[in-house]
């Protein structure tokens, strides 16, 4: 009976003893799991950080590649634009300068015009003369050329050209761009006219008044007068 006792109590001690060791172990295990929780936590970050480097890079050798492609169109588009503005400026140019040279010609008939009424005034104003009702010779002159000048060579122009318009037919509002462009074309030209126009040369400044005398004048010589 005792040793049986004994051997019992032997084996219950040795599973205890196994059980208390397996309890350590996983006591051990248990405490190193905040450590090994953190570090997997690094390594997923790191994982994820890396998959989304490798998508970036993926991407940005795509858009590179895209870049490339479309940039060796660019030479060919450039010249192209340029091309294209180049003449869209030469026809506004060539537009100004014939319109130019229809109001230059204009201007000679209107002042053709002016010289006509100036002659068949002439006559009526010597008959008027000797019946006592003759007018300024001024004011009639002036009457006539306010009817004359740049309004009527305008009006002229609108005769011969009616509701002529620089951009008619070229719907600058369906693009914005369109408006931009020209815009940009019209600045450049009128800068570029303004330019070239010679400048009016500035007036000599005024010389210095003569410096009072306080000696008196000669005796039958004024100050200031000329020997004849």
């Amino acid at each position: 009976m005792p040793d049986e006792l004994s051997n019992e109590l032997t084996q219950r001690l040795r599973k205890a003893e196994e059980a208390a060791a397996y309890v350590e172990r996983l006591e051990t295990l248990a405490s190193e799991a905040p450590a090994l929780r953190q570090q997997v936590s690094i390594l997923q970050r790191m994982e994820e950080r890396e998959q989304h480097r490798n998508d970036a890079i993926e991407r940005a050798r795509y858009a590179l590649e895209a870049a490339n492609q479309a940039q060796e169109n660019l030479p060919e588009i450039i010249a192209s634009a340029a091309n294209l503005v180049t003449r869209l400026a030469e026809t506004l140019r060539e537009v100004d300068t014939f319109r130019r040279e229809a109001t230059a010609a204009l201007s000679v008939v209107d002042r053709m015009d002016y010289e006509d009424e100036l002659d068949q005034i002439t006559e009526p104003q010597e008959q008027e003369e000797q019946e006592g009702l003759a007018r300024d010779p001024q004011s009639t002159r002036m009457i006539i050329a306010a009817r004359h000048g740049s309004t009527r060579v305008r009006q002229m122009i609108e005769q011969l050209s009616p509701g002529f318009e620089v951009f008619a037919g070229c719907n600058l509002d369906a693009v914005p761009m369109r408006r931009e462009l020209t815009t940009m074309i019209m600045a450049r030209l009128a800068a570029e006219a303004e330019s070239s126009r010679p400048q009016p040369r500035r007036a000599a400044p005024p010389p210095p008044p003569p410096q009072m005398s306080d000696a008196p004048a000669p005796v039958g010589q004024e100050s200031g007068a000329v020997d004849i």
